[in-house]
């Protein structure tokens, strides 16, 4: 019941109680014989309790004076007993209220009392609780409304016989003690009013509660929407809609419901060797993770270089799954697909791996695996995360960058129009399996390009893992294999814990924390036309904002400089001329990728710096003119080194 319709209850109750008192000023002394007449022992005290009782338990289908009622009870019976007899009628009229809508006799009801009063029922079922079955008992019609709909709505019956019980033992306490007091002051009507005033508390009390809770009609809490679903049947029951309240004006009130739901998300990440090796069980048990009674299809896709490289490879994948799997069918052998950017330019892969799914029945029960660096992740995790609105997306990383950061990640994107991962989705994996065998064919500038990652998540994650990288910069440099495993499952450690415990894995929010230096670095990419590679571009990127960190009064100076030296001592690059460019009108091209940036989540601009080696910090502002100056000192550092380097 709406705001408004509870102030026309109001009125109505008012001028009832406006007519009864005049008629009893006028015949108060009639009313009072017949008063004593009752009390002179002409009726018996048994015969008034069962007829107190059969009235108000009938107070549910029938529209006995139940304020009067009750009054006359403590009036002609006593508090004590007649609490007891008002409490047992209206416990008795919940229960038949309760087995009204729970047996469906609504149908027989609607007949007989018409199809509005079923039709608030059912509404009140839709977002009914114990709590309003509580607040309800002392409002006129709700108070009968409400037992029906807890039965439509399924409420439990011992807590709903418990809540009402409690709730009628106090207010058929509070009418009996009135009806007594009729004895005490020698006047009935005084004690009539007074029972009148109960409803019309009751009523200004949920009006009060509704303009507190909430400005809609109704919000819908844990279960709301399997109420409302019960709601409909009611209607349905009786061959009505739902009423709909109007408001003053005559348009529909308006209805919010609020809905609230949270979905669990879990994926296993392994670091092995010979992933494809049949003794290895690794790939094994991720496809018996979700094994069904019926046979399951698979689809690979490969980097067409790395094939190059392991000509074997598509071999042994066929192999492994052919007769080392049970319940999975390879329906195709491994298709090749073009690694690097290129893949990502637009969608015509993504329309391609479309077409193939279809080719081969792929549904959401079946598997796609994708071996290859990010770029070939993306554009496949792109297909599988949005055919069939979700496949099963295995991914097995080739490069050190796909394997420490994005691989491991629930993001998946190409590009549109020259803007990098402007289109894609969040979609976490059905597993990640990192081979480390599968980098030993890399070329060496591109294996150590992915190393960026992990120095960029120390910087803002974990200073002891910086220290680490300083220790270990040249066995990083070189391939050592303990160092480079530990870098990538350390880095890949503190990406996933980011994304879980980090409180926005979906990026909803205006800030990435992850992206530390990749403002400029996502740029560089563009002015070079993808010359420059995402791992190259973020060292740079992470070079850039330490010495704007320090210029911003950030980070302690001095602190830039260390930065700088672990990235050379690692074979990163520090500069690039495009990071200089200017356009036509003198201004540095560089600085547009900050507001592509802020693009691309929407929003205030929130960009992450240093506050210390391994603390990071967000700013919303990057002022221009330091970050002008912080690329002079970062060119003149590049310029050094080029130098240092030819001699």
């Amino acid at each position: 019941m709406s705001v408004s319709m509870t102030l026309r209850w109001l009125v109505i109750l008012t001028m009832l109680a406006l007519v009864l008192a005049a008629s009893f000023l006028l015949f108060e002394g009639r009313i009072e014989t017949l008063v004593i007449d009752l009390l002179s022992g002409t009726q018996s005290p048994t015969g008034l309790w069962v007829l107190i009782v059969t009235a108000l338990a009938l107070d549910v289908v029938l529209p006995v004076p139940s304020s009067v009622v009750n009054v006359s009870a403590g009036t002609l019976l006593g508090v004590a007993i007649g609490t007891f007899a008002c409490w047992t009628g209206m416990t008795l009229s919940c229960l038949l209220g309760y087995w009204i809508g729970a047996t469906g006799g609504t149908r027989a009801l609607g007949r007989l009392l018409g199809r509005d009063y079923l039709a608030r029922s059912a509404e009140v079922s839709e977002r009914i609780a114990l709590g309003s079955v509580l607040l309800m008992r002392a409002v006129p019609v709700l108070a009968e409304t409400s037992t029906i709909a807890a039965g439509v709505a399924g409420l439990p019956l011992r807590r709903f016989l418990g809540v009402v019980a409690l709730a009628n033992l106090g207010i058929a306490a509070a009418y009996a003690s009135l009806g007594a007091l009729a004895l005490e002051v020698d006047s009935f009507l005084l004690a009539l009013c007074a029972a009148l005033a109960l409803p019309i508390a009751g009523l200004a009390g949920r009006a009060l509660y509704a303009r507190i809770k909430a400005p809609a009609r109704a919000v819908a809490a844990s279960g709301a929407l399997t109420r409302t679903e019960a709601g409909v049947d009611a209607a349905a029951a009786v061959g009505a809609p739902v009423a709909q309240d109007m408001s003053q004006d005559g348009a529909p009130a308006t209805l919010t419901v609020r809905q609230a739901f949270s979905v669990s998300y879990e994926y296993r990440v392994v670091f092995t060797r010979g992933v494809f090796d049949p003794e290895n069980p690794a790939l094994r048990d991720v496809f018996a993770a979700g094994a069904e009674a019926r046979r399951q299809r698979c689809v690979v896709f490969v980097d067409r270089d790395l094939l190059a490289h392991r000509p074997a490879l598509a071999d042994a994948i066929g192999a492994y799954v052919r007769d080392t799997v049970e319940g999975v069918d390879l329906v195709a052998a491994p298709m090749p697909v073009a690694g690097g950017e290129g893949i990502k330019a637009g969608f015509e892969t993504v329309f391609e791996i479309y077409r193939l799914i279809l080719e081969h029945s792929i549904d959401r029960h079946s598997y796609v695996i994708a071996v290859g660096g990010g770029a070939v992740l993306d554009a496949v995790g792109m297909a599988t995360a949005t055919a069939h609105r979700g496949l099963r997306h295995i991914r097995v990383p080739t490069t050190v960058l796909s394997q420490n950061d994005s691989g491991v990640g629930v993001k998946n994107a190409v590009n549109f129009e020259g803007s990098k991962n402007f289109a894609g989705s969040f979609a976490p994996p059905w597993a990640v399996l990192n081979d480390f065998n599968l980098l030993e064919t890399l070329p060496a500038a591109t294996r150590r390009s992915g190393i960026s990652e992990a120095v960029k998540v120390s910087l803002i994650r974990d200073p002891a893992f910086f220290l680490w990288l300083e220790a270990n910069a040249d066995r990083l440099k070189h391939f050592a294999p303990e160092a480079e495993e530990y870098m990538i499952r350390r880095s890949a450690e503190l990406h996933m814990r980011q994304i879980a415990l980090g409180g926005d894995p979906f990026e909803r929010g205006s800030a990435r924390p992850l992206d530390f230096g990749h403002w400029s670095a996502h740029k560089l990419e563009g002015l070079t036309r993808y010359a420059v590679s995402h791992g190259d571009a973020v060292a740079m990127g992470i070079a850039l904002d330490a010495r704007y960190s320090v210029l911003a009064g950030l980070l302690p100076a001095g602190m830039e400089e260390r930065v700088l030296a672990l990235l050379q001592a690692l074979g990163l690059p520090i500069w690039h001329p495009d990071l200089g460019r200017r356009d036509a009108g003198g201004r540095l091209e560089i600085l547009v990728g900050l507001e592509e940036f802020r693009e691309h989540l929407g929003g205030e601009l929130t960009v992450t710096l240093l506050s210390d080696l391994g603390v990071g910090v967000e700013v919303h502002e990057m002022r221009p003119e330091l970050v002008a100056e912080a690329l002079v000192w970062l060119a003149a550092r590049g310029a050094a080194r080029q130098q240092g380097q030819e001699a």
